[in-house]
């Protein structure tokens, strides 16, 4: 692991080269396949995961046993952080959407570096704080009663999360976020696409035209 890497994660940053060095020489590297479970639900919370490469799904499954997907993790950002605080179990499973290296802060060494570094752990409150007010939002979100409404708005939810109009997702994910069939899923993207609000990929979406999805999501809300 070199510094240049790891000086592209908010978390360290700001972070002296001396300092970059020792955390690099204790982080675990983890390489990975698509479909590969990183970690379950419920198993013991070790520390923090950092994503070099690819990207990460974190799932929960609901009442039914269906697949929920709370967020798509891309490189250069980090996940588990939660564990750390309050020492729990993992609140989610961690599964490889494609192949790629991570690598683990265990939490003893975390907390060291902590020690060490306060202003760390107010990048890694804010970071939760962050991340409290993204969920409440998609609360929000998943309350509306028109599935068209829940999608345009679930796009422009993971257009902010991700920081792109070109959203690492398939209609399969969309579904699992909206908690929708997948077929009524493709029948409302494939009309967004055809008014020319998005433009379908394989496992990808991009947004075309965020203000007439914002009126969308508006509309049927």
């Amino acid at each position: 692991m070199d510094i240049v890497t790891l000086r592209k994660f908010s978390l360290f940053k700001d972070l002296r080269e001396v300092d970059l060095r020792r955390i690099a020489s204790i982080l675990k590297t983890r390489s990975f396949f698509k479909g590969d479970v990183l970690f379950s639900e419920g198993a013991a919370g070790l520390g923090v995961w950092l994503v070099i490469q690819g990207s990460v799904k974190l799932i929960k499954m609901d009442a039914s046993g269906r697949e929920q997907l709370l967020k798509v993790v891309q490189q250069n950002e980090f996940f588990s952080e939660v564990v750390l605080f309050d020492g729990g179990n993992y609140p989610a499973t961690a599964i490889a959407s494609s192949a790629g290296i991570a690598v683990v802060l265990y939490n003893s060494d975390a907390k060291a570096l902590i020690h060490d570094h306060p202003e760390l752990a107010w990048h890694f409150l804010h970071i939760l704080s962050t991340r409290l007010r993204t969920a409440q939002d998609r609360i929000r979100i998943l309350c509306a009663t028109d599935v068209t409404s829940k999608l345009a708005a679930i796009l422009l939810h993971v257009a902010r999360e991700q920081k792109s109009t070109v959203l690492t997702l398939g209609r399969q994910d969309v579904a699992n976020m909206a908690g929708v069939a997948r077929e009524t899923v493709s029948r409302i993207l494939t009309s967004f696409a055809e008014q020319g609000y998005i433009e379908l990929g394989r496992n990808k979406i991009s947004l075309l035209n965020q203000k007439h999805l914002s009126l969308v999501a508006l509309e049927h809300d």
